[in-house]
């Protein structure tokens, strides 16, 4: 909770929290943004394509930042320069290391390499701490009870709502290509989420897809059409027969 966080964060002397949410476009991040909202006197500062800056302002994001063509620490400090009390990275290490085609060993050591390593002194010399968040292992069942129905009254009082970006069933995530009239899909969910498309959550549905008609093969499409053909033709002589009949 991040009300947790503050108390040991701290305080400026205009007694404003300042914190950075990295990946603010994303479902965590908008969480985050929306959660920052519920407690006075804070400021958010997020990054984010150029293209979704507009987004994430309308969602709470007091100074968005392009982390693509700029360096955020550099933003940030031009307009606080001590820097912000709080950086959440939804992301994490592990996600950075295998992302979007350059998934293969050499990627992450490039990344393992170029990340920033830190001694407990230092932490300590300059009053600093570092948490991770894991939901999956937290074993307090209390805890995470009264969590749930915090967030689920936050919910009916309008004050968070999930962002929502889009669905996606299982056979739409698998890596195998396929073919469908003439288009191939390759993981699709795995794709918007890549290519930085997605705003929000990304949710995969485990029930299968309903089937599509699937399109008739060459021969199944000529055998039907000679059926029309010949369809056709009787018709067209039917009436002749019919002429010569009352004739005789």
């Amino acid at each position: 909770r991040l009300k947790s966080f503050f108390p040991q964060a701290k305080h400026p002397p205009d007694g404003t929290r300042l914190i950075c949410v990295c990946t603010s476009v994303g479902g965590v991040g908008i969480a985050v943004t929306q959660l920052c909202q519920t407690v006075q006197d804070v400021t958010v500062f997020g990054t984010a394509s150029a293209s979704k800056h507009e987004t994430i302002s309308q969602g709470g994001v007091t100074h968005p930042i392009d982390y693509r063509t700029k360096d955020y620490v550099t933003e940030i400090r031009k307009i606080s320069p001590k820097g912000v009390d709080i950086v959440l990275d939804p992301l994490g290490g592990a996600a950075n290391c295998v992302t979007g085609q350059k998934k293969n060993l050499l990627a992450m050591a490039k990344t393992w390499y170029n990340q920033l390593t830190l001694n407990t002194l230092k932490l300590m010399q300059t009053n600093k701490a570092i948490s991770g968040f894991h939901l999956g292992y937290i074993h307090d069942e209390e805890l995470f009870k009264k969590t749930v129905i915090k967030l689920l009254e936050l919910y009916q009082q309008g004050k968070i709502k999930p962002r929502i970006d889009s669905c996606y069933h299982f056979e739409e995530v698998s890596l195998e290509k396929y073919s469908y009239r003439n288009t191939s899909y390759v993981a699709e969910a795995m794709k918007r989420m890549h290519d930085r498309q997605n705003i929000g959550k990304i949710i995969l549905l485990p029930e299968p897809k309903k089937s599509e008609e699937k399109p008739k093969s060459n021969a199944e499409a000529a055998e039907n059409a000679e059926k029309n053909e010949a369809a056709v033709s009787e018709k067209k002589e039917e009436p002749a027969e019919e002429v010569e009949a009352e004739k005789d």
